[in-house]
Parts: structure tokens; C-alpha cells; sequence
């Protein structure tokens, strides 16, 4: 499905998910134009994959808040395809405004006016977002709900998540402020190219982007595996994930490259749930599969699956399987089991000497 000599746009080109995408374009032959944000980023990208050198033409966006950050790289050679893919998702902060919030929303938004201004021969625009923008950040975590769907969009303001000094839920405002101004962008403006929007549930699985040390894992999958192995967690009870659901990296990296040509991905938001993730289910993966980490990770209650008194609502996500279908070669689109992420996760942060 790949269409060889054309250019694709990668921002956060040293992050989690746009290391993966990197990966299949390069492999299927696209021209790659990727943004970091030095270029000692670049530097350390080609270290971890030489055989990547002179497959990336890397440009430096220091500060996607600044004015026109963008406007060079789409002036210097043209641009076919655009996947932003940059967005801090880090909850160690102490301004959400400006470190969440502000960076997120206003690199959507600089990257779109540059792309309008300067991208004549942009055919699309995919755009990594999150399924929290269409779950609800207040949901009654006590009973299970009506099925979010692709036209479901979460409450959450900023003002909340300031007033409550509450990081994840400046992260949930910084991804439903960004994609709401995306989807505002496109309204207003009668632009040569079309979006598509991805929305992916919690990312796990083997990390492909520079690793020096335990600072390098991905929150994701520090929150929601490392933790279990690096001591973060003394037990299993009382260990609550923000969601409960999640995808695998490589089905989110699959999603994008398949959707740069898909023609049913066209202005859709595309929902991507794998299965139900929690701490016991992590915890009972890695005991089983990880011997040497029996007496890191606690046993807790195998068979109680869930948290106590933790039902979250689940996802309809037809609509969205349909799409992603016919974006693959054979018609069908299956997601890689828990399991097989969580163990190549695992596999990924001993071999990195990360754990």
C-alpha cells in the first residue's frame, strides 16, 4: 500500500509510537522528512539505527509554540503526507498550561497553517491524538457504561485540570484541545488535503526509540509495566491505572502508515482499542512469562482481574475496524494480544538494560 519516492512529514520523529511509524516508512520505501527538537535527537535516532542514516532527512523544531515553526521544512522540499505524532505525554510537570496544554494545542495548529500556506502537493494529514478525547475523564469508574464511540467527545477543561493541580487531567485537555483544534482548522479553512485522526487507548509494547537508562521508558509503558518490575509498585492492591484499556505500538505505528492511503480513513477519527489492560493482568504476564522477576513482581490476586470496585466502560469500536480494514492488504485488521505486548515490552527493556 506504499507509494514509493513520496514524502512523509514525521514530527516527534525520537518519541515511542513515531519511532515505530519510522520504521514501516522506511521500510516501504517512503521519503522521510522527520522533525526533533536538536540535533543531537537526530544524532542519537541514527546511533540506535544505522542502517536509518541517510534514510531521514531530520529538521530541527526547537519550539513548536514559536511562529512558523513549521513554514521551512514544507518550503524546502514537497511535502506529500504529514503524521504528527509529536505531543509531550509526560506527567511530571508543574505548569499544564504551558507544559501540556499550550505545546500541544499550538503545534497542531502552527503545523496546519504551514501546511495550508506552503503545502500545495499535501494530499493528507494523520494526526496522532488519543482515545481520551472521547472518553469521559469523570466516568464512574464503579459501573460500566454506555460504549464510547467515535462521536463521543470528553467533558474535561482546562480549568479543571488546573484548579486540581491534576496532570492526567491536563493530559486528557492537552489531547482533546489539540485534536478539537485540528478538526476547527479544517472547518474553517477549504484546504487541498484531508485528515485523519488516530486514537489510541494506553500504548504498550517494545520500545524502538533511543534508550539511555530507566528515565528513557516511555510513560506509558512505565506506568503501566515497568512499574511493576522497578519497585515503583510495593503491591498490586491499591495500583490504579488512569485507563484500562490499551494497544499495542506497533498496531498505532500500523494504523498511520496504512491510513496515509487509505481512502475510508479519509476525515474519520479512528478508534484504537486492543483489550481490557490492568495491574493484575500485568502483573500476572510477567510472573508467568519472567521467572527471574517472581520476587520483584507480586502475586497479588490472579484471578480477581479487575481493581476492586473498578468496572470502566468499554468501547464500540466498529465503526473504526471497519476503516482500518480496508487500509490492509488483506481485508482485516487484528490487533496484537496483551500478552505478546506486554512480554515483548519486558523482553525489549532487558535487552536495553532499562529494568
Amino acid at each position: 500500500m506504499s507509494e514509493s519516492g513520496k514524502r512523509v512529514l514525521v514530527t516527534g520523529a525520537n518519541g515511542f509510537v513515531a519511532s515505530h511509524i519510522l520504521s514501516i516508512l522506511i521500510e516501504q520505501g517512503y521519503d522521510v522528512t522527520a522533525t526533533v527538537r536538536s540535533p543531537s535527537k537526530g544524532e542519537a535516532i541514527i546511533k540506535t539505527h544505522p542502517s536509518w542514516k541517510n534514510k531521514i532527512q531530520f529538521a530541527i523544531v526547537s519550539d513548536f509554540t514559536s511562529e512558523g515553526p513549521f513554514d521551512e521544512i514544507f518550503k524546502a522540499t514537497p511535502i506529500d503526507y504529514v503524521i504528527h505524532a509529536a505531543s509531550p505525554v509526560t506527567f511530571q510537570v508543574s505548569d499544564i498550561q504551558k507544559e501540556m496544554i499550550e505545546p500541544a494545542e499550538k503545534g497542531t495548529t502552527e503545523i496546519l497553517k504551514a501546511a495550508q500556506k506552503y503545502g500545495s502537493s499535501l494530499k493528507r494529514f494523520v494526526f496522532l491524538s488519543s482515545a481520551v478525547t472521547a472518553m469521559n475523564s469523570f466516568e464512574d469508574m464503579t459501573k460500566e457504561g454506555k460504549p464510547y464511540t467515535e462521536k463521543d467527545w470528553n467533558p474535561v477543561t482546562a480549568e479543571q485540570a488546573i484548579s486540581q493541580h491534576d496532570a492526567v487531567l491536563g493530559y486528557n485537555v492537552s489531547k482533546k484541545r489539540a485534536e478539537a483544534a485540528a478538526w476547527e482548522f479544517f472547518e474553517q479553512n477549504k484546504l487541498s488535503f484531508d485528515l485523519v485522526v488516530i486514537n489510541p487507548d494506553i500504548i504498550t509494547g517494545p520500545m524502538l526509540h533511543p534508550l539511555a537508562g530507566p528515565s528513557s521508558i516511555n510513560e506509558t509503558n512505565r506506568f503501566a509495566i515497568a512499574n511493576f518490575i522497578n519497585g515503583t509498585y510495593k503491591t498490586i492492591d491499591g495500583v490504579q491505572f488512569p485507563f484500562y484499556h490499551f494497544v499495542d505500538v506497533r498496531d498505532v505505528a500500523r494504523s498511520h502508515v496504512d491510513s496515509l492511503t487509505n481512502p475510508a480513513a479519509s476525515n474519520q477519527r479512528i478508534l484504537l482499542v486492543a483489550d481490557l489492560i490492568t495491574p493484575q493482568l500485568v502483573a500476572n504476564t510477567i510472573r508467568e512469562n519472567f521467572p527471574q522477576f517472581k520476587d520483584r513482581v507480586l502475586e497479588g490476586n490472579p484471578s480477581q482481574i479487575l481493581p476492586p470496585g473498578i468496572h470502566p466502560t468499554g468501547w464500540d469500536t466498529r465503526v473504526s475496524l471497519d476503516v482500518l480494514a480496508k487500509g490492509t492488504k488483506t481485508g482485516k485488521w487484528n490487533y496484537v494480544d496483551l500478552k505478546t505486548s506486554i512480554v515483548d515490552a519486558v523482553q525489549c527493556m532487558i535487552d536495553s538494560h532499562v529494568i
